[in-house]
């Protein structure tokens, strides 16, 4: 396989509908240097086969196909596939996301730039606006419920704010190879949160760019909570409670043990301000009613008394 720029890595197993889905949205790509690695993880060989087999003349070889005999995990997966090829670049794209036509070009072209602001770290990648998409499973097809922008009030990637919770999704972010020798790879002994845990080490030693454009698509299918067309964030909705508490544990242990403030205080700090304006937002929400009504009854006073 030659060496392409950028490495689209697909995990999948068993969701040929999705999968379909996907195979289009890196095949509408503008840009064209790619190479897709799909990382079957245990699911339908033949299957997969079948849903790719009419799409095989577009890809033109850019494609490379790994069948697990049985499933390894989502992170492993991932591993795998960005293993098994060479790029410049790597970007994670689920099986059940996908992407707007613009998304490599414009991914690619800002991390070529050379006059992005710097204080002396290098950018190892860069994220786009989401658009999150409601949607569920209508027999053989997907029907689109709701969307609505996911993290457009974000105006830069803070190291603060990601220790917080995890504002991006895989679909939305591009990254250089060559951090992965600093940072490491996906962790394999996370069931869930290892993507927040793969941006936050990122984000510790390198700078993440944004293009403020939705140009990544988040879906998500709510009423499917368990089967292979579940999302992991709702189908695995308890395993993310605990296993986010126990992960916090031990970035603040690591720091404990090491005498220092580090990242477990602030991913812990973080959690603590997210559960303090989660109980004070229903009262902003009243307080900024009630000015705009005592708003419109001043202009009504004012008005009122001008026409007199």
């Amino acid at each position: 396989m030659n060496r392409a720029r950028v490495a689209v890595v697909t995990r999948t197993k068993n969701r040929a509908i999705l999968l379909e889905r996907a195979i289009h949205s890196v095949l509408e790509q503008k840009f064209h240097d790619w190479t897709h690695v799909i990382v079957n993880d245990g699911g339908d060989a033949e299957e997969v086969q079948r849903t790719l087999a009419p799409n095989l003349e577009a890809y033109r070889g850019r494609i490379a196909i790994i069948n697990n005999p049985a499933s390894v995990g989502m992170e492993a997966a991932s591993n795998i596939g960005i293993r098994t090829c060479d790029s410049e670049f790597v970007v994670i794209h689920d099986d059940d996301d996908s992407w707007h036509p613009d998304f490599l070009q414009r991914c690619v072209a800002f991390m070529d730039a050379g006059d992005k602001p710097n204080l002396g770290s290098e950018y190892g990648g860069v994220i786009t606006y989401s658009l999150r998409i409601l949607e569920e499973m209508d027999g053989e097809s997907v029907r689109t419920i709701a969307s609505d922008p996911f993290n457009t009030w974000l105006k830069s990637v803070s190291l603060f704010r990601l220790a917080s919770s995890n504002v991006f999704p895989p679909i939305s972010f591009l990254f250089r190879r060559e951090l992965l020798d600093k940072v490491g790879y996906f962790r394999e002994d996370l069931p869930v949160l290892g993507d927040w845990d793969f941006h936050l080490r990122v984000c510790m030693q390198y700078e993440i760019g944004l293009i403020p454009e939705l140009l990544a698509y988040y879906h998500h299918r709510e009423s499917i909570k368990s089967g292979e067309y579940g999302n992991t964030v709702h189908a695995a909705d308890d395993k993310h409670h605990v296993y986010d508490a126990l992960y916090r544990n031990s970035l603040l242990r690591r720091d404990l043990r090491e005498g220092k403030a580090g990242i477990g205080y602030l991913v812990n700090i973080g959690r603590s301000f997210e559960h303090l304006h989660a109980q004070l937002y229903p009262f902003e929400r009243v307080l900024t009613r009630l000015r705009g009504v005592g708003l419109i009854r001043r202009l009504a006073r004012t008005f009122y008394r001008g026409g007199r």
